[in-house]
């Protein structure tokens, strides 16, 4: 054997040796065993540090996204598949094969998994907390304070009741006693990140259920710090070096607020000028601070994450230090390192040796904790009168744990207040119950079944039944602005057919744990959002001042995953009543006409609010930068439109839609009316029997407009297959500044033969699809009306109301309803 054979074959030493309390394992480690010399000088890489560490690390974080994608089916959080890689990886499993453990998980590298993983974890703990806002504890309801306290007390107080039970009934040791008293502490946590994290990986974060959860969640973690408080306190040694361990400990998290918290501000603001970009930040300072704080922790005697977590929740979350702090260390800290402390966990649980006598004890009282807890939210929910389905769907997602309760699992079991055994127990049921959970929540509860009904609001029954009109615009950033309030103009609000237009400014969510959907005015003036969402005001106020009396406004701000911002559109639609939707298109056009980029996270918006919507949706493909139509106060704005009408109830909507565009006296409208050639051969088949009696009726209200007014012109179009009517639509040119279309038609139509084989945007129908070719330089609307139940049934609680003029101003018509709380805007003060 060689002298290299001999160093790698000797390099750890391990042994028992006694320590304060019990016998301890002693681990000898060679020096210089850090990197391997290679194979071919005959080294073994599994006898050092960095290629070991590389192969864990690498094997747990392939194992974890195998697992991930096996049970995503399932709806398992990635949290479950990196316990469960561990558990693979450790003694459960793969660990029974002989001298695996020995080569893969030697207890001489233990130490450099364990460090390295935890840096991992103290910079997530740090993003969680940054995500946080410090303020909602202040903005929970009295809902989310009832349940919150009753998820918390109910399972905490119960469940120390059963163990005091179990005391007279079994005689339990000291230790399985203490156990016991610690696992029902745990399990009566519910933390405010790992329920946000839950809520956003199944798409209801920003729903009614996710919102109450969000509340819920940081109440009952409140409840489980003030407890651990006065544990460590009072009850576990009350002598005087825990006084000023507490003490010293309020004076890192007051350093923390008042002193690094003024000092990062006040860098990013300093950071922000010198370089004149507001989303820069002063990363590396600010990451020194976070090392000195996690170190202060940790010679406090608190884990290093204590620190890093209250510094994430005093500084402010979204952008630019949220979403920048979020961008930059999130792949590193969140993808990389922390799989390697999840799994962890999972290689240190060991099923094979549950063996204790009084495991089903144990187990018992963790279920039964479980249980006072589900019930306990349940309780309170249906007290606060949430309906049961929802209530027992809120009781399930307060029961699902995370990564802060594994962390305080392997903490409590590194100290030895945990033994292994019930270790082992605490993580296969808290597997078990969060998988559960969060399987059922998903079965159980549909955001979009609100939007449901019997009735979908239309324009065409507004129109018929003589209801206000009411629009809501979704908007991106500032360059939708110009287009939608062209948009508007052509829509002609007038003093008798008056509008009510909502804007709701859509921002993903980054740098922040819970979603926002609230008035424009509630922002918090400091937001960069706010900033932006205040530009996009300014154009649609200025637009407003100018129909005084005639458009009425409101504006909001969604910030929530593009995942689920759908249900935010949907809610603020049934809550407003909103008769049309406008969406933009995913793709924006540059100046030459050519696609100058794709969003596909906003055609997924788009398709699932056409299927979700409670009302009409319109995709807006706005190319006014092709046109240079791009101010609102600029004098050429739309003035000729078209609309392609071929059959169907969608082609019904947008041609009631054009309508309302025909009495602009300023919009020529021209109707291209598209019929199959056999309509003239065949003297039998007349225009009523071609389409719907409503179709009919709305042909010969346009053809009664164009007789009566010179700007609005009624074309047919006959063609005899799909090739004819593209040539003619490709005959368009540049004539029109906008065309509105529908959605979908009749697949089987003869004038679209040919043209249903291929489509590149399903969402947009035949005729839209093609629209959105770069051949074309105009906008386009394409209309689709959602179908209902009952066609017959209609929603009259949005009808006109009339009320008394208000104040005596002449400018408000009466057909405004008072309800809707509108306050008029003096022009000449304004100015």
């Amino acid at each position: 054997m060689s002298r290299l054979d001999m160093d790698e074959a000797t390099s750890t030493q391990r042994g028992k040796v006694h320590g304060p309390f019990v016998l301890e394992n002693l681990v000898c480690q060679t020096n210089h065993m850090l990197t391997s010399r290679g194979v071919f000088l005959g080294s073994n890489p599994l006898k050092y540090a960095m290629p070991l560490l590389l192969l864990q690390m690498a094997a747990i974080i392939i194992t974890s996204r195998l697992l991930y994608r096996l049970l995503k089916p399932l709806n398992q959080g990635m949290i479950s598949a990196q316990v469960l890689a561990g558990i693979i990886l450790g003694p459960s499993l793969l660990g029974q094969i002989k001298g695996y453990m020995a080569m893969f998980f030697p207890i001489s590298a233990k130490i450099n998994l364990q460090t390295f993983s935890n840096i991992g974890f103290f910079m997530h703990l740090f993003l969680l907390g940054l995500r946080i806002d410090a303020s909602i504890l202040r903005k929970a309801g009295s809902k989310a304070l009832i349940i919150g306290t009753a998820s918390y007390a109910f399972p905490f107080s119960l469940g120390n009741l059963t163990v005091l039970l179990l005391k007279n009934t079994f005689e339990l040791s000291p230790e399985v006693s203490h156990c016991i008293h610690t696992v029902i502490s745990l399990n009566a946590m519910t933390s405010f990140p790992v329920t946000t994290t839950v809520l956003a990986e199944l798409n209801i974060l920003n729903s009614d259920l996710g919102r109450l959860a969000t509340n819920c969640s940081i109440v009952c973690e409140a409840f489980s710090w003030i407890v651990a408080l006065l544990f460590r306190m009072f009850l576990q040694d009350g002598t005087l070096a825990t006084v000023w361990s507490f003490a010293w400990i309020t004076v890192l998290l007051l350093s923390i607020f008042f002193i690094c918290r003024p000092l990062i501000i006040w860098l990013t603001q300093k950071r922000s000028v010198s370089v004149d970009k507001t989303n820069d930040i002063p990363f590396f300072p600010i990451i020194m601070v976070l090392f000195v704080i996690s170190l202060g922790s940790e010679v406090l005697g608190v884990h290093a994450a204590f620190g890093a977590f209250w510094l994430g929740v005093s500084l402010p979350d979204g952008p630019p230090l949220g979403t920048g702090l979020t961008t930059k260390l999130e792949m590193f800290a969140t993808s990389l390192m922390l799989p390697c402390f999840i799994a962890i966990s999972g290689i240190q649980t060991n099923f094979l040796k549950i063996e204790k006598s009084q495991v089903k004890v144990i187990e018992a009282v963790i279920l039964i904790t479980y249980t006072c807890k589900f019930l306990g939210t349940a309780a309170a929910s249906v007290y606060c009168k949430i309906q049961i389905g929802d209530a027992i769907s809120l009781a399930l997602l307060m029961c699902c744990q995370g990564v802060i309760e594994i962390y305080t699992s392997v903490m409590w079991k590194d100290e030895k207040i945990l033994d292994t055994e019930c270790f082992n127990l605490v993580i296969i049921t808290l597997l078990l119950v969060t998988g559960v959970s969060r399987y059922l929540v998903v079965r159980l509860y549909d955001p979009s079944k609100r939007y449901r009904s019997e009735s979908k609001r239309t324009i065409l029954n507004s129109r018929q039944r003589n209801m206000q009109l009411r629009l809501l615009f979704c908007v991106y950033n500032v360059e939708n602005v110009p287009s939608m309030v062209n948009l508007l103009e052509a829509s002609y609000p007038s003093r008798y057919s008056p509008v009510s237009v909502f804007t709701l400014h859509l921002v993903e969510l980054k740098g922040r744990a819970h979603a926002v959907l609230m008035p424009h005015h509630l922002m918090n003036k400091l937001d960069p959002n706010t900033a932006e969402s205040t530009q996009i005001v300014n154009g649609f106020q200025r637009f407003e001042q100018l129909h005084q009396g005639t458009l009425m406004a409101q504006h909001f701000t969604a910030a929530a995953p593009f995942s689920s911002i759908n249900d935010d559109i949907c809610t603020l639609a049934l809550d407003k009543k909103a008769a049309l939707i406008v969406i933009p298109f995913h793709k924006a056009y540059a100046i030459d006409g050519s696609v100058d980029h794709v969003n596909p996270a906003i055609r997924s918006i788009n398709i699932n609010v056409l299927d979700k919507a409670p009302c009409s949706v319109a995709i807006f493909i706005d190319r006014g930068e092709t046109e240079g139509r791009r101010s609102v106060l600029m004098s050429n704005t739309w003035r000729n439109v078209a609309m392609i009408f071929i059959e169907g109830r969608d082609d019904a909507e947008a041609l009631a839609f054009c309508m309302r565009m025909a009495e602009h006296p300023e919009v020529s409208v021209t109707m291209i009316h598209f019929r199959h050639k056999s309509a003239l051969y065949n003297s039998n088949i007349t225009m009523g029997q071609e389409t719907e009696p409503s179709e009919c009726h709305l042909i010969n209200d346009f053809k009664n407009y164009s007789l009566n007014k010179p700007q609005v012109h009624y074309k047919e179009e006959i063609v005899r297959d799909g090739v004819e009517t593209t040539q003619v639509i490709s005959a368009l040119g540049s004539t029109y500044d906008l065309v509105v279309v529908g959605r979908d038609h009749d697949l089987e139509s003869s004038v679209l033969y040919g043209l249903t084989d291929w489509s590149e945007c399903p969402e947009l129908g035949v005729i839209g699809d093609m629209f959105a070719s770069p051949d074309f330089h105009f906008s386009v609307l394409v209309v689709h009306q959602q179908e209902c139940d009952d066609p017959f049934a209609v929603d009259y609680s949005y009808k006109l109301a009339v009320s008394p003029h208000r104040g005596g101003d002449p400018r408000v018509h009466p057909r405004f309803s008072v309800e809707e709380g509108y306050t008029s805007v003096d022009l000449h003060h304004s100015r």
